[in-house]
């Protein structure tokens, strides 16, 4: 009759299930800062204004997860994730609200032919969700 120890199996295998997310992150890291370094014209326009020009106060992060998805801009203190073209995918978007997200899409042509106008329309989306706690 052999004696086997199954405690040393859990923590194996619990181990090795360990490595396998952190090289899930670890890629996903990667592929995050590659999508930064290669941004086109109209995401290069869109953080130049999310830098530049007051927003209340509001932080914007470049090529953050949110749940499954990189979204191209986040701001996590108002749950907004700002999107420039890209995929109109359905799917994307409705996980990313069922987060508590809302989620702001721009077409590229918009963002570079009147970035004044893109900047606004983000000021509005933050006011509001400002207003929204206040009674």
């Amino acid at each position: 009759m052999s004696v086997v120890d199954t405690s040393r199996t859990v923590a194996s295998a619990a181990k090795g299930s360990e490595r396998k997310r952190w090289r899930t992150l670890q890629k996903r890291i990667e592929r995050a800062r590659g999508l930064r370094r290669s941004g086109n014209h109209a995401e290069q326009a869109m953080w130049e204004l999310l830098c530049t020009r007051p927003l209340g106060g509001a932080r914007f992060r470049r090529m953050q997860p949110v749940g499954p998805y990189l979204a191209a801009f986040v701001c996590t203190s108002k749950k907004l994730v700002i999107e420039i073209d890209g995929e109109d995918d359905a799917g994307r978007m409705q996980s990313m609200r069922q987060l508590g997200w809302r989620v702001a899409r721009f077409a590229a042509k918009d963002v570079l032919d009147d970035p004044d106008e893109a900047w606004r329309e983000i000021f509005q989306l933050l006011q509001v969700s400002s207003n929204a706690g206040a009674p």
